[in-house]
């Protein structure tokens, strides 16, 4: 991100925060929280007042957790801790945007409680967090991924893909389409489970890419409850340090 420009801020949005840690381009308002200075490559979130995506680096967080946090955290292993503890504190920024603080974030059926007028994801790698946070007036659901590239083997990629996406893979060369393709249905159902409470499996939904690999869009194979909400939803694709990261909205 380029630095000495103006950083454009929504009305809602505490001045405290952001002026120490908030981006913008000349051309774009983009609401990114990166405190650490994660290199954010062609990191650009689509346009919205009330979206506001947060990336941090893995580290040990949990003094900053609510007491019903900390005690999750303290009972798994150290690096669950830090993985944990950093996605935590990657919605803590995140939602301080919308001047939302001291909720804690449980699991309620192994997935993250929000609070009721929010939409958000969570997702990390060994090295990075990251948060998406939405109003649910304007979002139906939000859904984010992040994977080193080339994490996906040739035989997880054989059982997660469907024929069509297949062929996208044999066409593409070198390109990494298998780790973007994990990640982007990854980002689906995390953005389309918490409006329908549906499972679906990496083959329920078939993902189309455009050419340039920055976009796609996901239609599911059968008829289900979250067809249509899908079906609206508008992906995207990034690099991050060495890493693809996908986001999915549905408005």
């Amino acid at each position: 991100m380029p630095s000495g420009v103006r950083v454009r801020l929504p009305p809602w949005a505490p001045k405290q925060v952001f002026t120490q840690i908030s981006f913008a381009t000349a051309t774009h308002k983009v609401h990114i929280i990166s405190p650490e200075e994660v290199t954010l490559g062609n990191l650009k979130i689509p346009e919205s007042d009330r979206l506001c995506f947060v990336i941090i680096r893995v580290n040990d967080y949990t003094n900053s957790l609510s007491n019903a946090e900390r005690s999750f955290a303290n009972a798994v292993s150290e690096v669950r801790r830090k993985q944990y503890s950093s996605g935590r504190r990657a919605v803590q920024l995140g939602l301080s945007s919308f001047n939302v603080t001291e909720i804690p974030i449980l699991f309620d059926d192994r997935k993250p409680s929000w609070p009721v007028s929010i939409v958000g994801s969570i997702a990390h790698s060994n090295s990075l967090a990251v948060a998406m946070i939405g109003i649910k007036q304007d979002f139906r659901g939000v859904g984010i991924d992040i994977l080193p590239k080339r994490a996906v083997s040739d035989k997880v990629r054989d059982r997660i893909l469907l024929e069509e996406e297949l062929q996208v893979v044999l066409r593409g060369g070198d390109r990494d389409w298998p780790t973007m393709f994990f990640c982007a249905k990854e980002s689906i159902y995390k953005a389309s489970n918490p409006e329908t409470d549906e499972f679906l499996g990496f083959r329920d939904v078939c993902v189309r890419f455009n050419q340039s690999g920055t976009e796609f869009s996901a239609v599911t194979v059968l008829e289900k409850q979250s067809t249509d909400l899908i079906a609206t939803g508008r992906g995207y694709v990034f690099e991050v340090e060495n890493h693809w990261l996908t986001v999915f909205l549905i408005s």
